[in-house]
């Protein structure tokens, strides 16, 4: 789509609400902002729609301008923080681009009541670091720690291996802050009462965080999220601490604090083992990487990648891929009693627990980070090709059917691709997983490799594929909240949609949500949201 010129009169306002140096709509500036190499937009290409302009903001208060001018020129905002996905990008080619990059403070760490308060791109590894220091621990989502926890906690999702002891993002959601189009500041929850802090993101009458983000995120849709709190939890050791050079950092060992692998040699038997781990509550990291996923993460060059290929080092240590354990107990006895118990349950399922200390000094230093901080998922992600995708149905389910019906269709898929040449071998099962809150449900990431600038290759066909794999077998897919039955997926859509419209009636939010709803129907019946009453809110 053709870059669209922003008007003269709109970039000024632009540069004076923010600066000059802050608003821009120099084209190579804007080639930048077109250009994405990560998740689902392999599917596409990595050049996406161009924006007119982007934006700076350095407060809540500039955020509300942006957002004004936008409105009054016509214009669609897109705010930004880490940027992991497409819908982050521009949707249409009339969008003004809000970085978010200057909004990066840990505004408050509330020792007392377990919570801190966020900007959008205060890092989760800058907040675990300080966290630690006070006794607590946060939740590090799969993106690792250079993503953001306030966009997966209001906007998107965010699960990884610490959802197990720690929740998702979406669910240590606490108080919010977010400006609307109309330029006011809104609160949600506690935060809107003077001097309650951030604790809670519920106020009287119905959930307005279900309203804000529905099941998984409305991709900043609704407006922008500009400050919100989120759940911390107890730590019960010395804050981590690592030196050298990276990638493989030197760790300093934690007292009561332990990691394992876990194989099991089928999906039947995996599946039996994770409900019971589940149930018990042993492990505080517990995620699933295929052979590929650890050659990806030990490599440090493409020559050494092809090597350990080669050899099969890791396919013949984990050919069905490996579960990465860490149990941090309060005291000696507790770690024991809950390692016991993890030992017997993979025992008793036909598993092996493997000490990542056999392992060797770099495989270990790898994943003690990657329990604590998620260091290594996104080097994963970009080695050795530089981008990624992962193949539906991918999803958030039950563990049944993440192994025994989504595995079989992506090995399928992958297999298919493979033969082809379409995509980079990383191995057939080289499945992501991980698993919510001690439960039953989990998140998956059938995930490949993809060089664009080879010619033969494309994903496109896969992803067509596990659509339809998903449609028919009723699996939910893309994180859908529902079985993919066609009218249950568009009633959702269309509802949130709807939601949308109430909070955004001038569509000046650059949302996808928002570009299926052009495509919809019905779009004027909101009646039974207005009858909610006008959205409660506290303008500062």
């Amino acid at each position: 789509m053709p870059q669209k010129p922003i008007q003269k009169e709109a970039l000024k306002e632009l540069q004076d609400a923010l600066g000059e140096k802050n608003a821009s709509a120099d084209p190579g500036l804007i080639e930048v902002y077109s250009y994405m190499n990560s998740f689902m937009s392999a599917l596409f290409g990595v050049w996406w729609i161009s924006p007119v302009a982007v934006t700076l903001p350095s407060s809540t208060e500039e955020v509300g301008k942006v957002l004004q001018i936008c409105k009054k020129y016509g214009l669609k905002a897109k705010p930004q923080a880490t940027t992991w996905m497409f819908t982050s990008l521009a949707c249409t080619n009339d969008v003004v681009i809000l970085d978010l990059r200057r909004m990066n403070e840990l505004v408050e760490i509330n020792e007392k009541d377990g919570y801190v308060v966020l900007d959008p791109v205060c890092t989760s590894g800058v907040q675990q670091v300080e966290v630690m220091k006070k006794g607590l621990n946060c939740h590090v989502n799969g993106a690792g720690p250079n993503a953001c926890i306030l966009p997966s906690a209001t906007s998107v999702q965010g699960s990884g291996g610490t959802s197990q002891s720690m929740s998702n993002s979406e669910r240590n959601c606490l108080g919010v802050e977010m400006v609307t189009t109309e330029g006011d500041i809104v609160y949600f929850g506690s935060p809107g009462t003077p001097n309650a802090g951030w604790f809670c993101g519920d106020g009287p009458g119905p959930s307005l965080r279900g309203m804000m983000r529905g099941a998984i995120g409305n991709l900043g849709g609704n407006g922008v999220f500009t400050r919100c709190g989120a759940k911390c939890y107890p730590w019960y050791n010395p804050p981590m601490d690592c030196h050298g050079k990276p990638p493989f950092f030197e760790v300093t060992t934690l007292p009561n604090f332990e990691i394992r692998n876990i194989i099991w040699p089928d999906w039947e038997r995996e599946a039996d083992a994770l409900y019971r781990i589940s149930e018990a509550e042993l492990t505080d990291y517990f995620a699933r990487l295929g052979p590929g996923a650890y050659e990806e993460v030990m490599s440090t060059t493409n020559e050494e990648y092809m090597c350990m290929q080669d050899s099969e080092l890791y396919y013949n240590t984990f050919p069905k891929g490996a579960w990465t354990a860490s149990i941090a107990g309060s005291c000696p006895e507790e770690l024991e009693a809950r390692l016991k118990t993890l030992e017997h349950i993979v025992e008793d399922t036909g598993g092996i627990v493997i000490d990542i200390a056999d392992l060797g000094t770099e495989v270990h230093s790898a994943m003690y980070q990657t329990t604590l901080r998620g260091c290594y998922i996104f080097k994963a992600a970009f080695m050795p090709t530089g981008s990624w995708g992962c193949f539906t149905p991918m999803s958030y389910e039950t563990i049944d059917n993440i192994l025994k019906v989504n595995q079989p269709v992506n090995e399928d898929i992958k297999k298919r691709l493979f033969a082809t040449e379409a995509i980079e071998f990383n191995g057939v099962d080289n499945t992501y997983m991980s698993l919510d809150e001690h439960g039953h449900f989990g998140h998956c990431e059938s995930a490949f490799q993809l060089d664009f600038w080879e010619p033969k290759e494309e994903c496109l066909s896969g992803f067509v594929i596990g659509v339809m794999e998903g449609v028919k077998n009723r699996i939910p897919i893309l994180y859908s909240p529902m079985p993919t039955n066609g009218r249950e997926l568009l009633d959702y859509t269309k509802y949130i949609g709807k939601v949308q419209m109430l909070i955004d009636p001038s569509g000046t939010m650059d949302s996808m949500m928002g570009s299926l709803m052009t495509i919809m129907k019905d779009l004027d019946d909101i009646d039974e949201l207005q009858a909610l009453g006008e959205i409660p809110q506290l303008v500062r």
